[in-house]
Formats: structure tokens, C-alpha cells, sequence
């Protein structure tokens, strides 16, 4: 979207150091989720191990058993064959209509946008760490440039909020964070020249068997945060990379009134599978059932020394 400003611009250099410092308290929050969600990730890949408090001796063998992989295998099925069909009733009489209309838009939608395999994506989050989120975006590159919804699923990780809030949309601000590649950022924005690098240890990682280069990548912010205007609250939103604005509603004269977005919600929508309570993140089966897994390995593992004793 073309920034198109006058005078001098609401966010500026300043409103960004500002946001640098909400990201920092935000990111504070949400460190014991984020070690959570990473280990949550390694009983997934069955190298709880890694987990034990007492990991014994380092030279003997480590085995590790499908039971919990083979439970989350299961809910995630369930949860496909569970596929939800929407159907919009209308609110009174006078709405049958439009109800009607939407309950044939919205299944286009969905399929255009590829949602069975978006929903089965983040119930595979939903099962292993508790919450699986969908971020709901407006695209204006879709259709030859006409422009049109777009739902992907979102990296919890790199996801931030106001500690506390149990509805997303209760949180002042929201940060959306992601490594992009130097030279496509150059590309949509000459004014990054001699400022791209340096910022990729802001985020949390996966632990990989891939060597994963970050060395040709930088650190892209999606700002979306709240704000009084006119007697409503709408939602604003900036993108900036190292202290560079990219792009800012605020500083758009169409949008410093109106908002990003008219319905003034953040376009993110959690799917949480146990509850917690002051965060809208929620707990999975792994964080349920991890003591029964590591009760079965280490009686396996003391069966397999008894056995190699004995012979």
C-alpha cells in the first residue's frame, strides 16, 4: 500500500522506539510460553530427553516411545473429520436475505484460500502446544490486484500481546514479527538501503535439524495497536524494519480516522484447546500427558539395561 502523507507523519522515529519498548515488556511475558512451546516441540519429535531433569548416563541408549505421538496423531484426526461447515443464520426475519448470500460467499472464500489444509495446520499447533492461531488478512495483491481475504496460520512464536489478557482483542497492542529475505525487502523498499541485518536474535526459535541461515535476513514488525478516535476505538497499523516506517494507517489521510480495518478487530483468531486462565494461549496434550511418556521411556530404559546386564 502506498504511504501517502502531509505535513509531518503521526508515527515517526520516536513512535517507533516507543513500540520497540511495549515489544520488549511483551516479549518478557511470554518467555515461559515460548520454552514451552519449544519443548513442547521436541516431545513431538520424541526427543524428550532432552526434557529430563536427570538424563543419565550420557552413553546409554536413550529410548523413547510413540505412545504420546501416537495419541496426538489421533486427536489431529479427529479434529480433520470434525471439519466445521459454516452456516450464517440471520438475526431477524429481515436478514434471511443477506444470510443467505453469505452462506454461499463465505464456502468460496474458504476454498480459495485453501482453508482445510490452513485448519488442519494449526490443529496440529492446537494438539502438540495448546493454541492454534489463524491470522485473517486483507490482500490486495489477490485477483490481479482487485484484492481479497487471505487466512494463513500463524507462528505462536512469533506472535506478541499484552501479558495478562485472556481475549486477544483485549490487548492494547499486537506484534506480529518475521524474518524476511534482504534482498525482496530492498526490492518493495529502496529507503531499507544500508539498514537491513543485525536484528534476527529478537526471535525465538525451533530447535531443527536444518542449519538454518539468517545471515541475508531481517527482522520485518507488524505494529497493530488500539486507539481512541472520535469517541470509537479503531485499530491502527504500521510495518518498520530497524527504525524505518514502511508503511503507517496513521499516516494515510484515507485511514487516520477510519482505521485499518473497519471492524477494528486484530486480525488474528485463537484456537485454544485447554484453557489458561489471563492468557488467550492455551495447554495441549503433551503438556498433559508428558509424566505418563516419561514414566513408559524410563521404565523402558531400565528394562533394556536389565536386559543387556543379564545377557
Amino acid at each position: 500500500m502506498e504511504v501517502r502523507t502531509t505535513g509531518v507523519p503521526v508515527i515517526g522515529a520516536r513512535e517507533l522506539r516507543r513500540a520497540a519498548d511495549i515489544l520488549r515488556r511483551y516479549k518478557q511475558g511470554k518467555q515461559n510460553l515460548e520454552r514451552r512451546i519449544i519443548a513442547d516441540e521436541d516431545w513431538w519429535k520424541l526427543r524428550q530427553w532432552r526434557q529430563f531433569s536427570d538424563k543419565g548416563n550420557p552413553n546409554d541408549d536413550r529410548p523413547a516411545s510413540g505412545w504420546l505421538f501416537n495419541v496426538i496423531m489421533g486427536k489431529h484426526a479427529d479434529a480433520v473429520a470434525a471439519y466445521p461447515v459454516p452456516v450464517i443464520r440471520p438475526r431477524e426475519p429481515d436478514d434471511r436475505q443477506e444470510a443467505q448470500m453469505l452462506s454461499s460467499i463465505i464456502p468460496c472464500i474458504l476454498e480459495q484460500n485453501d482453508f482445510e489444509e490452513v485448519y488442519s495446520d494449526t490443529c496440529w499447533q492446537k494438539m502438540k502446544q495448546g493454541t492454534g492461531v489463524w491470522g485473517v488478512y486483507w490482500d490486495q495483491d489477490k485477483l490481479g490486484g482487485l484484492g481479497d481475504i487471505a487466512i494463513r496460520p500463524v507462528n505462536v512464536l512469533n506472535l506478541f500481546w499484552e501479558p495478562g489478557v485472556t481475549d486477544i482483542q483485549r490487548s492494547q497492542n499486537v506484534f506480529y514479527l518475521e524474518l524476511e529475505d534482504n534482498e525482496t525487502l530492498l526490492a518493495a523498499y529502496p529507503q531499507l538501503a544500508g539498514k537491513l541485518g543485525g536484528s534476527s536474535a529478537v526471535l525465538s526459535r525451533y530447535r531443527t535439524d536444518d542449519a538454518v541461515d539468517l545471515s541475508e535476513k531481517t527482522l520485518v514488525v507488524d505494529w497493530y495497536y488500539k486507539k481512541r478516535v472520535g469517541g470509537r476505538t479503531v485499530l491502527h497499523y504500521c510495518k518498520y524494519c530497524n527504525g524505518v516506517v514502511l508503511y503507517a494507517s496513521e499516516n494515510d489521510p484515507a485511514l487516520a480516522e477510519r482505521g485499518f480495518y473497519d471492524h477494528g478487530k486484530y486480525p488474528f483468531v485463537f484456537d485454544a484447546l485447554f484453557m489458561e486462565e489471563d492468557s488467550p494461549a492455551g495447554f495441549g496434550y503433551i503438556d498433559v500427558m508428558k509424566d505418563c511418556q516419561t514414566a513408559i521411556d524410563k521404565m523402558n530404559h531400565a528394562m533394556d539395561e536389565n536386559v543387556l546386564l543379564s545377557a
